[in-house]
């Protein structure tokens, strides 16, 4: 993760674990993805349906979760990352300890480089 404590984007977080620096342009995208998909829908209290309704199928049968989470994965992040576009999501692992290697790319960008966030579920 790269952190700094000069702001150099419009784009940025306070990085965790480390006073006065802030993370910011794909890795601040890379630490919202994770905020996003980490956050059970109904769990912040001033934005019930922020989140991802994922982990209602980790436990189901995988036939079953994978496409599920795929589905809840891509919406979630349709949602509330608006500065992304989903390519796609791979489920890895077993249940009920999968991880999700989601690629996307910047909505505004010309030459629509891919990138690639891991998420451990």
């Amino acid at each position: 993760m790269n952190t700094q404590s000069t702001l150099i984007t419009t784009h940025w977080q306070i990085a965790p674990n480390i006073e006065n620096q802030v993370v910011q342009g794909i890795d601040d995208i890379h630490q919202c993805i994770g905020h996003i998909l980490s956050t059970m829908k109904g769990t912040d209290v001033l934005r019930p349906e922020f989140g991802s309704d994922h982990f209602q199928y980790i436990d189901q049968p995988e036939d079953v979760a994978i496409p599920n989470i795929v589905r809840e994965v891509t919406l979630a992040l349709q949602r509330w990352e608006k500065r992304i576009k989903v390519d796609s999501v791979n489920v890895e692992g077993t249940a009920p300890h999968f991880e999700f290697l989601i690629f996307w790319s910047l909505t505004e960008d010309v030459h629509r480089e891919i990138y690639a966030t891991r998420i451990t579920g």
